[in-house]
C-alpha cells in the first residue's frame, strides 16, 4: 500500500475545486451567450465564447489532475490512468491552456479597435475577427498536435503536460518518451508571453485613450477601457504564479511547494474570473436600480439577466419565462411608438406614415405604418452613429450604471397605463382639430 504526503495530496485535490469553479465560470458564459443572445451578432460575444469554450477545456484537464496519470507513478496521489489516459489529458492541457490567453488577446485586440481606433463593429467583422478567431485555434491545435508524434506528454506534476519519462531521465540520456519535451514548453511559454506583451502593450494605448476621452462616447469608452483593464488582470493573476514556478524549476532543478500551491489555487481558475469580469457590468446596472439591496441579492438578480427585482408583481426582467418577457417588450414598444406619433403634429404625422386623406381632412393610418416609420427612423439614427458607437455598444449594452430605480409600480404603471395614455392623447387631438 502507498503512503503519500500531504503536499501530494494536497497538489491533487487542490486543481480539482478550483478547476470546477473555473468550469462553472466558463460554462455560465457560453450559455449566457448561446441562449441570451441568439443570434450572435456582435463580435465581442463571439470572442469572448472562444474564450469560454478553450477555458472549460482546460478546466476540465485540472478538475482531473492526477486521475488520467498511470496508476502506480510514485509519489502521485490517485493516479488511475493509462499512458493513453495521460496523453489525452496532455493534448487537451496544451490546447486549451494555449488558446485561452490567444483568445484575451484577441479580446484585448478588440476593446483597442473600439477605443483606440474608433472601428465599428462592421469594421471588426470584416477586417479582424476572423484572425481573433483563428490564431488561437490554428496555433494551439497545431502545437498540441506536435506533441502527439513526439510523445511528449506524460507525468508532469500534478497533471501531464510536456515532461521526459522516466523523471530526469535527460540526465542519464535513458529517456523512453518526451526527449524533446523542453523545447516544447519554452516553445510554450514564449507564445504564452508573447501574448501578453502584446496584451499589455495594447493595454497602455487603451489607458491613454481613457485619459483622453471627455465626450459621450468617452464615457462608454472608459467603461470598456475598464472591462479590458480587469481581463488583462486575470490573465496575469492565472499565468503570473505558473511562469514563476517553471523558471523555478528550471534555475534550481527542484520545486518549491509553496510555489506549486499557488499555482494549483490560481492557474485553473481563468474561467472563473472571466465570469465575474463578465457579469460586472450587469451588477453594476443590478446595484444603480436596486439601491440599498446587499450584494447577495444584487448577484443573485444579475445572474438572472436584466437586473429588476424578481419578485411580487410582475416586471421587466422579472422570472417570467423569456418568450414572454419578449411579448411584454415588444407589446410595450409597439404601443410606445403608436404614442409618439399621436403625439407629433398633424402634418407631420400624414407625411411620415404617408397617410391617405378623407374628405374631413382626418389622417387615417394604420399601427404597421407607424411602426414602419419608426423603423426607418431607427435605423437611419443606427447608420449615422458616431464611428465605433455601435462596437462600443456591444460591450457596454449591460452596463448602464446611471439607469433610474425600477420598483413594482413605477413597472406596473408603464405596462398596464401605455394604452390608456395613447387613447388619451388621440382623444384630446381629435378635439382639438
Amino acid at each position: 500500500m502507498h503512503h503519500y504526503s500531504p503536499q501530494s495530496k494536497t497538489l491533487a485535490l487542490l486543481p480539482k475545486f478550483t478547476g470546477f469553479m473555473s468550469f462553472l465560470g466558463s460554462t455560465f458564459i457560453f450559455q449566457d451567450i448561446i441562449f441570451q443572445k441568439k443570434p450572435i451578432h456582435r463580435v465581442y460575444h463571439r470572442i469572448m465564447l472562444g474564450l469560454s469554450i478553450s477555458d472549460a477545456i482546460a478546466s476540465v484537464v485540472n478538475i482531473l489532475s492526477t486521475w488520467p496519470i498511470p496508476a502506480g507513478t510514485q509519489w502521485v496521489y490517485l493516479a488511475s490512468g493509462t499512458t493513453g489516459t495521460c496523453t489525452a489529458q496532455g493534448f487537451f492541457n496544451e490546447l486549451g491552456n494555449l488558446a485561452t490567453p490567444l483568445y484575451n488577446a484577441s479580446l484585448c485586440v478588440y476593446y483597442a479597435l473600439v477605443i483606440r481606433d474608433g472601428w465599428s463593429e462592421d469594421q471588426i467583422r470584416k477586417k479582424a475577427e476572423p484572425f481573433m478567431h483563428t490564431i488561437p485555434t490554428v496555433v494551439a491545435a497545431l502545437i498540441a498536435l506536435l506533441g502527439l508524434p513526439f510523445k511528449l506528454y506524460n507525468n508532469s506534476g500534478w497533471l501531464c503536460w510536456f515532461a521526459e519519462y522516466p523523471s530526469n531521465c535527460k540526465e542519464n540520456g535513458n529517456c523512453v518518451r518526451g526527449e524533446h519535451s523542453e523545447i516544447f514548453r519554452w516553445v510554450h511559454y514564449v507564445i504564452i508571453w508573447s501574448a501578453i506583451a502584446f496584451v499589455r502593450e495594447q493595454e497602455g494605448f487603451v489607458a491613454q485613450q481613457f485619459d483622453a476621452e471627455t465626450t459621450r462616447r468617452g464615457t462608454k469608452a472608459k467603461k470598456v477601457a475598464v472591462q479590458a483593464a480587469l481581463f488583462v488582470g486575470a490573465l496575469y493573476m492565472t499565468w503570473f504564479f505558473t511562469t514563476v514556478t517553471r523558471i523555478y524549476q528550471n534555475v534550481t532543478g527542484h520545486n518549491e511547494f509553496a510555489l506549486l500551491v499557488l499555482m494549483a489555487i490560481f492557474f485553473p481558475l481563468q474561467g472563473f474570473f472571466n465570469a465575474l469580469i463578465y457579469i460586472r457590468p450587469r451588477y453594476l446596472r443590478c446595484r444603480s436600480r436596486n439601491p440599498g439591496k446587499s450584494w447577495r441579492y444584487l448577484f443573485y438578480i444579475a445572474l438572472h439577466r436584466d437586473g429588476h427585482p424578481i419578485h411580487g408583481t410582475p416586471t421587466r426582467g422579472s422570472s417570467l419565462p423569456m418568450e414572454n418577457r419578449r411579448d411584454m417588450r415588444a407589446d410595450r414598444r409597439r404601443r410606445s411608438s403608436t404614442a409618439s406619433f399621436y403625439s407629433t403634429g398633424n402634418s407631420k404625422r400624414r407625411l411620415s406614415a404617408g397617410s391617405n386623406y378623407s374628405s374631413d381632412g382626418e389622417a387615417s393610418c394604420s399601427v404597421a405604418d407607424t411602426v414602419n416609420a419608426r423603423a426607418d427612423e431607427s435605423e437611419f439614427r443606427k447608420n449615422n452613429k458616431s464611428k465605433g458607437e455601435d462596437a462600443l455598444d456591444a460591450v457596454t449594452e449591460d452596463c448602464d450604471e446611471d439607469a433610474p430605480q425600477v420598483n413594482e409600480s413605477d413597472d406596473s404603471a408603464d405596462d398596464d397605463g401605455t394604452a390608456d395614455d395613447v387613447e388619451m392623447t388621440v382623444a384630446q387631438e381629435d378635439r382639438e382639430d
